[in-house]
Order: structure tokens, then C-alpha cells, then sequence
């Protein structure tokens, strides 16, 4: 059985049954060299031994790439100084921890180090590397929060606090007591709802793309390497050395310069100081807002409520409903995954490399056959080239019976006159499609997972947008 600690973070696992289930039954792909795992182990063995007067063990940063170790050295130099004073308080290494019951097991809430004064008080601190998500406070799950609240000790003689070194800050854990036994409450339903999950019970969602099993699972069929045969591959599928996540944005990448996609898709490594502001787009927001609307008013039965009355959203959703589509489709989903998953031998180890692109919305035709609709809202007017690719072969593997699937590109944007763009795509006609996208995921698949410097690079015109530039430049 599952602890509730796979329910925590990914919203994959509570949204999907079937993974929760496959979760807890066989052991997924290890990915067992995850570049931010070892960064971060890397970063707590040096901030370890600096609480502890000792060396970083042998081998820690020596062990990467210069890519990486460069990152390690820096999140070393922004954490350092957020460490409490080395005096004569008492550390305690050992993993401590704080638990709280949900039905017959624990989530457990781990610390690296406990920093006990001389009166008892105790102050928790937990590392993390990575960066907050938009929306968010905290790196650590609401739930793991809620933990810490809810001990007897918070905040009488308990306080726990996030080291982030990714912005160089230490920030304390604070929830409403409130708000922090709803959350475990809502956890509670949450595990006694999957405790008896069915591992064929699959909800396809956007919580697809960060996914544990996801290259076990038929949302993504499986098709041989050789992608001589346009059906899905219906052995039993074993869990690989590494599991690569390629979407749609990174098969774009991959056609302009692999390290890029890579150092994306595969080493998390982080964009340019200077990046974000140069990229930043009213436009940008405007679009995904209007997209999560859609995602809600095209299953609703009153969709224009979602919209009207709201001075940007309105008019995107006039022009939907004005498009001329010659052929309409009833929507049976939104936020619906399409792709593959391919498996390789590279260098004596396994890797699958799920290739996906996220339709805003699915369903047929009047004639049965089945169609994937996505949004535009840019004023250019530009795709992916992998876009309609992508979904045209994820369509047919997951309906093998049709004999064609259709794809929907709606360009909408205010100035404009809306515009309906279907291509039908047939199964037999669809194998240069497969080839070409089979081969990104086979050069994918050859990148050496522990070296950032060992992805191709291309140097182009792309490389001013490129959120990598500066440091790319620094070590080619």
C-alpha cells in the first residue's frame, strides 16, 4: 500500500487513480540520477559539513559535469549564509522529522538539521534547491506545512523554516491552524478514496506531464523504435533507467538546438539571471488565463458565463464563437495529453522518452472520427511544427480503429477575424510524421543523462530567446 506521502506534491497522484495504484504495486522508472536530486545532495553534504566543522564526502561535486558543478557551487554560496551562527548551539543531523497520522499510515515530514538553544527551543530547517512555482509561497506541499502546524510544540517551542537556494532566502513555515486542518482533512479523503484504486482506472489530465509512470501508462501507447508500424506496442512494459518527458515546446527546441531542449526537459538547469524580464508578455497572461477558462466552459453548460462581462476574456470568447469551422466538433475533454512512449537500449541501460503535446480540448466529429482542438491567442499567428504532429499521432495510437483523426488549430485575437485551421491526418499516410518525431526522441534518448555539456549545441538566431545564453556561450 501507497503512503500518503505519494499523494503529496504531484498532483498526478490525486488526480489519477491508476497511478496512485501503480505506484504502490511496481517500483516506476528510478530516473536514480535526476540532476536535481544530485545537485541537491550534492549542496546538503557541503552544508553539512560546515555545520559540522567536517570535508564534503569524497566525490560529491567532483562528480559533475562544469554545467552543474558550477550550479552547486553557487547554491553552496547563497545557502552558507543563511545557516544559524556556529556557536555553542547543539546540531542534530540525523534526519529529524515530523509525522502526523492519515488512516493506517503516517506522512512524514523530513528536516536536515534541528538547531536546539540552550532553553529547548527547537528551530527545523529543510533545503531546497528548486524554485517556487507561480502562485506558490513555499516549495514544501501544503500538506507538509500543515504537519508542522499541527504539532503540539508550533509554535510554543517549534518553529520550521526553508532554506532557498535559489534566491539566496530563508523562509519561516507558517499556515492558519484553520486552513491547516482542512488540508489534512482533505488528505485524509484523498488516501481512503485511492486506498482501493484500480491500477486501470486512468484519468488523462495535465497532471500526465509529471507523472511517475507515465511511460508505463496508455495515455502514452508505446510504438517501436524503428516506427516502421503505426500501432501501439502491446507488450507488457518494464520500468526503465530513465525516463525523459519531450513536450511539444521541447520538440521544438530540439529542431533548433538539443542542449537546449535538454538542458530543459532533462537537467532542470536554471534560466539566465536576466532571462525572465526579456521574455515577460502581457500577451502571455492574457492567454493562458483565457486558456483555463476554456479548460471549464467547454464541459460547462453555461460556458459564457466564464467570460462575459470580463473586458480581455470576452472578446477571445466572442470569436470562438463565431469561428468558422466546416466541420464542428463536440468536445468530450479539455486539458487532454496526446503522444508516445518509446523505449531504448543507449549504452547498456534503458530509456523512455515520452513524447506529448497537451490538446485543449478532444472529441469527434459528426462522422465518429476523432479530432484535437487547440487555442491560439498570439496576434502572429505561429505554431509549433510539431504541434498538430504530435497530436495527430498520439490520436491515432490511443484510437487505432479510426482510420484518420482530424486536428483544430483555433486562431483567435482581438483585431482579427477568427480562423479555424483542420487538417485531416490518415493512418496510412502518417509514417513520415512517426519517423520524424521517433528520430527526436531517439537523439533525445543518446544524450549521457549525468553530463550537461554532452547535448549537441547549434548556434542560430534562436539563440537570443534562448533562456540559456549566457551560460550556454560559457562552456561550448
Amino acid at each position: 500500500m501507497s503512503a500518503p506521502k505519494d499523494l503529496v506534491g504531484r498532483l498526478s497522484r490525486r488526480r489519477c487513480p491508476g497511478a496512485f495504484a501503480n505506484l504502490g504495486g511496481r517500483p516506476p522508472t528510478t530516473n536514480r540520477n535526476a540532476p536535481p536530486l544530485r545537485r541537491w545532495k550534492a549542496t546538503w553534504e557541503a552544508l553539512s559539513a560546515a555545520l559540522t566543522g567536517g570535508r564534503p564526502a569524497a566525490g560529491s561535486e567532483d562528480s559533475f559535469d562544469p554545467v552543474q558543478a558550477a550550479i552547486v557551487t553557487t547554491q553552496i554560496k547563497r545557502a552558507k549564509p543563511l545557516l544559524p551562527a556556529l556557536e555553542r548551539e547543539e546540531f542534530d543531523l540525523d534526519w529529524p522529522r515530523l509525522s502526523f497520522p492519515i488512516g493506517d499510515q503516517e506522512l512524514e515530514v523530513f528536516f536536515q538539521f534541528v538547531h536546539a538553544d540552550s532553553d529547548g527551543f527547537l528551530k527545523m530547517y529543510r533545503l531546497k534547491t528548486a524554485r517556487i512555482k507561480e502562485g506558490e509561497e513555499f516549495v514544501s506541499a501544503p500538506e507538509e506545512i500543515a504537519t508542522v502546524v499541527s504539532d503540539p510544540r508550533f509554535p510554543g517551542s517549534l518553529e520550521a523554516y526553508e532554506i532557498r537556494t535559489a534566491d539566496g532566502e530563508m523562509i519561516r513555515l507558517e499556515m492558519e491552524p484553520t486552513r491547516a486542518k482542512e488540508t489534512l482533512t482533505q488528505l485524509e479523503s484523498d488516501y481512503q478514496t485511492m486506498v482501493g484504486a484500480d491500477p486501470d482506472d486512468i484519468h488523462p489530465g495535465s497532471h500526465c506531464s509529471m507523472c511517475d509512470v507515465a511511460d508505463l501508462c496508455r495515455t502514452f501507447p508505446a510504438i517501436d523504435p524503428s516506427m516502421e508500424t503505426v500501432a501501439p506496442d502491446r507488450r507488457r512494459r518494464l520500468p526503465s533507467a530513465y525516463r525523459l518527458m519531450l513536450s511539444k515546446s521541447r520538440l521544438e527546441d530540439m529542431d533548433l538546438c538539443q542542449r537546449r531542449a535538454a538542458w530543459r526537459a532533462w537537467f532542470s538547469i536554471p534560466a539566465d539571471l536576466d532571462h525572465q524580464a526579456r521574455e515577460t508578455s502581457p500577451g502571455l497572461a492574457v492567454g493562458s488565463r483565457f486558456h483555463r477558462l476554456m479548460a471549464d466552459a467547454l464541459l460547462s453548460d453555461d460556458p459564457g458565463s466564464y467570460f462575459l462581462g470580463d473586458p480581455e476574456m470576452e472578446p477571445l470568447y466572442l470569436q470562438h464563437q463565431n469561428l468558422p469551422c466546416a466541420v464542428p466538433v463536440r468536445v468530450r475533454a479539455t486539458e487532454f495529453p496526446l503522444g508516445f512512449t518509446v523505449r531504448f537500449r543507449v549504452d547498456g541501460h534503458s530509456v523512455s522518452v515520452v513524447s506529448y503535446g497537451l490538446a485543449d480540448a478532444v472529441g469527434r466529429e459528426p462522422d465518429g472520427t476523432p479530432a484535437a482542438i487547440d487555442h491560439k491567442t498570439g496576434l502572429s499567428g505561429g505554431s509549433n511544427p510539431h504541434e498538430t504532429e504530435i497530436y495527430a499521432l498520439g490520436a491515432l495510437l490511443r484510437f487505432p480503429n479510426s482510420p484518420a483523426v482530424a486536428t483544430h488549430i483555433h486562431h483567435l485575437a482581438a483585431g482579427r477575424d477568427p480562423v479555424c485551421e483542420r487538417v485531416a491526418w490518415e493512418r496510412d499516410r502518417i509514417g513520415e510524421v512517426a519517423s520524424r518525431l521517433g528520430s527526436l526522441a531517439g537523439a533525445a534518448a543518446r544524450w549521457d543523462p549525468l553530463d550537461a555539456t554532452s547535448p549537441p549545441f547549434r548556434v542560430g538566431e534562436w539563440c537570443g530567446t534562448c533562456p540559456f545564453e549566457q551560460r550556454c556561450i560559457s562552456y561550448r
